[in-house]
């Protein structure tokens, strides 16, 4: 039986979290659920995930981080997060996923599966949107021109209201958001911030067009360094270079669902944003 997460089973939720993923602490998972609970209260977005009870007991959880495309009465994504079963009742996690995606949404993401989980994912329908992700440092990228380009603050830009309040949620949460002005018009780049191996990391979550970032890495370079970040990540597949930068086998690939998204790299209102990992 699945049951939602909400004020009652939060206590639950943390426990079994901290059990499925011991390098993180109970307490990593009480604040990114906070943050994750806040949101979907604000916006009417119903429960945070999903508890699987045998017996009554809690002995699975998985995360459903919900968010809409283009309004209050736009397009439904629902991020899965965090999926963990305890290995007595292994067996029923195909069970639990299929009912956790019989619920609504237009398009459904898991962005960072664990390889146990990859396997699954064509399955239930899920097709691969990127192998894993390229990391670049940023002193070295910094360097580079930027073919025109500029880096512009996110009141100078022409952009909708749609991706303007998508912005605004992102700098609430925490990530840095700027907008990279080429000869195609007004771009606009969201970046999650954590650290990898003790050094602070942006990674791109949200890029109307992935050509555009990677012609630009200069100025996007610059923009980060101004702004606390070291190295940069974002989704790419096998075989896909970057000067100075290289394929990192530690980045999870990523799966969709449903209907396509829009932007070409949308991992917005994701683990990587209310969980900063």
């Amino acid at each position: 039986m699945l049951q939602p997460i909400g004020r009652d089973t939060m206590e639950e939720a943390h426990a079994l979290l901290a059990r499925g993923f011991p390098m993180r602490s109970r307490d990593f998972w009480k604040d990114g659920l906070q943050r994750q609970a806040a949101f979907h209260a604000m916006r009417d977005l119903g429960p945070i995930g999903q508890l699987l009870r045998v017996k009554g007991a809690p002995v699975g959880v998985i995360l459903t981080m919900r968010s809409r495309r283009g309004g209050d009465d736009g397009a439904t994504v629902t991020n899965l997060s965090s999926w963990y079963v305890d290995e007595r009742y292994r067996l029923l996690a195909p069970r639990m996923l299929q009912q956790v995606l019989a619920e609504p949404a237009d398009t459904f993401t898991d962005l960072t599966p664990s390889p146990p989980v990859t396997d699954m994912m064509e399955r239930f329908g899920f097709v691969r949107r990127h192998d894993g992700g390229i990391v670049l440092p940023l002193p070295a990228a910094a360097l580079r021109p930027g073919s025109g380009a500029a880096i512009l603050g996110v009141d100078a830009a022409d952009i909708g209201a749609d991706v303007r309040r998508l912005i605004q949620d992102h700098l609430s949460l925490g990530c840095l958001a700027c907008i990279l002005r080429t000869g195609d018009g007004d771009l606009p780049l969201v970046f999650s911030t954590a650290r990898r191996k003790g050094l602070p990391t942006a990674r791109l979550v949200y890029a109307t067009n992935g050509a555009a970032v990677r012609r630009n890495l200069g100025p996007i370079s610059r923009f980060l360094l101004k702004n606390g970040a070291i190295c940069l990540e974002y989704p790419a597949n096998r075989g896909e270079v970057a000067a100075g930068g290289w394929f990192s086998g530690r980045s999870r690939p990523t799966f969709l669902r449903g209907a396509a998204l829009a932007a070409d790299v949308d991992h917005a209102y994701s683990e990587f944003v209310f969980l900063r990992i």
